[in-house]
C-alpha cells in the first residue's frame, strides 16, 4: 500500500517511508520465520550480541490488520502487541547465549513501548539515537547498558536533503525547513561535531560505566557504494579516536587543533591506499601543520 495515503495525517501513516509492512505479533508464522532467521544469523556471526531492532513502530500499519483490529476492539493495546513480540523472541535469543540489543524505542517510545519487566537488565542493551545525552541519561538511570548513536552527532547520512519526491517543504522562498537542507536530522555532521561529542556528558561515574561505547550510522536512503567511502571517512576515524583515546589533552582541554593535523594526514594516507575519503582541509594545510588553525599554537 502507499505509505502516506492522500489526506492522511502523519500519525495515520502506514510507514515512516516507503515501502510499507510490519511483522504481525499475533500471527504464529511470524515466529516460525523469525526463529529461523535468528538461528541462521547467530550461526553466521558468532558474536555475543544479537540486535533485535524494535524501533519506530508505526501504529497505522498494525491498525490496518483485521486480527489486530479485533485485538484492540477487545481491549488490547499496541504496547501489548510489542510485549507479545518481545516475549516471544527474546527468550529464544537468550537460549542461543546472546545478549539482546534493542533500539531505545522499545522502552522510550511515546506510543508503543514495553514495560521494563520484559527487558531483563542483565541480558539487554539499549541503543540510543534520540535527544542526545538526555536519553542516554534516562537509559542508564534505569540500570541498562547503553550504546550511543545520537542522531544529533553520529548520523552520517544527515544533511543531504530528503529522498522523497513531490515534497512541498522545498517550495519556500524565505525561511522554512528547506534552509536546513530539508533533512530531518540536518545539518551535516562534520568531523568536528563528531569529535567533540562526549557520550557520557552529564552522567555520574557509576552511570558512565554503563555506556559501552558509540556507533555511527549511515542509513542507505541516499547512500550507495559510489559515495560510501566519502560519507564514512574520515568522520568515523574522528569518532574512533575520541572513543578510544578521548578528545581532551592531559590538562582537560579539547585537543581539536592537534586532532585536525593528525586526521588531515590520516585522510591522505587513506586516499593513497585507495579509500576515497573526503578532504577536511586544503592540501596546503597538511603541508603546513598548524597554519590553518583558528588560534596559533602556544
Amino acid at each position: 500500500m502507499f505509505w502516506l495515503p492522500a489526506g492522511s495525517d502523519w500519525g495515520d501513516r502506514l510507514a515512516s517511508e516507503p515501502g510499507t509492512g510490519h511483522l504481525n505479533p499475533l500471527n504464529p508464522k511470524t515466529y516460525q520465520v523469525l526463529k529461523n532467521v535468528i538461528r541462521d544469523v547467530s550461526i553466521l556471526f558468532p558474536e555475543t550480541f544479537y540486535h533485535g531492532g524494535a524501533d519506530e513502530i508505526v501504529p497505522g500499519c498494525w491498525k490496518a490488520d483485521p486480527t489486530i483490529q479485533s485485538f484492540i476492539a477487545n481491549g488490547g493495546t499496541l504496547s501489548q502487541l510489542l510485549e507479545t513480540f518481545v516475549n516471544s523472541t527474546l527468550p529464544y535469543i537468550l537460549s542461543l547465549n546472546r545478549t539482546v540489543v534493542y533500539w531505545e524505542d522499545v522502552l522510550l517510545d511515546g506510543i508503543v513501548k514495553v514495560d521494563s519487566s520484559f527487558l531483563p537488565k542483565e541480558h539487554t542493551i539499549l541503543q540510543t539515537w534520540n535527544s542526545g545525552t538526555n536519553n542516554t541519561k534516562i537509559i542508564v538511570e534505569a540500570g541498562y547498558r547503553a550504546i550511543v548513536s545520537s542522531s544529533d552527532f553520529y548520523y552520517l547520512d544527515c544533511g543531504h536533503g530528503d529522498f522523497l519526491g513531490n515534497d512541498s517543504q522545498y517550495d519556500q522562498q524565505a525561511g522554512g525547513e528547506s534552509l536546513n537542507g530539508g533533512s530531518w536530522c540536518g545539518p551535516f555532521k562534520t568531523w568536528q561535531t563528531i569529535y567533540d561529542y562526549d557520550i557520557t556528558y552529564g552522567l555520574s561515574e557509576d552511570e558512565a560505566k554503563l555506556v559501552l561505547g558509540g556507533e555511527v550510522a549511515l542509513w542507505s536512503e541516499q547512500a550507495d557504494p559510489t559515495v560510501l567511502d566519502a560519507r564514512i571517512w574520515p568522520r568515523t576515524s574522528a569518532m574512533a579516536e575520541t572513543l578510544w583515546s578521548g578528545n581532551r589533552d592531559e590538562y582537560g582541554k579539547k585537543r581539536s587543533a592537534e586532532a585536525t593535523d593528525r586526521l588531515n594526514e590520516w585522510r591522505y594516507r587513506m586516499v593513497s591506499r585507495g579509500v576515497k575519503a573526503e578532504p577536511i582541509q586544503p592540501l596546503w594545510c597538511v603541508r603546513n601543520p598548524g597554519m590553518c588553525n583558528a588560534v596559533e599554537s602556544s
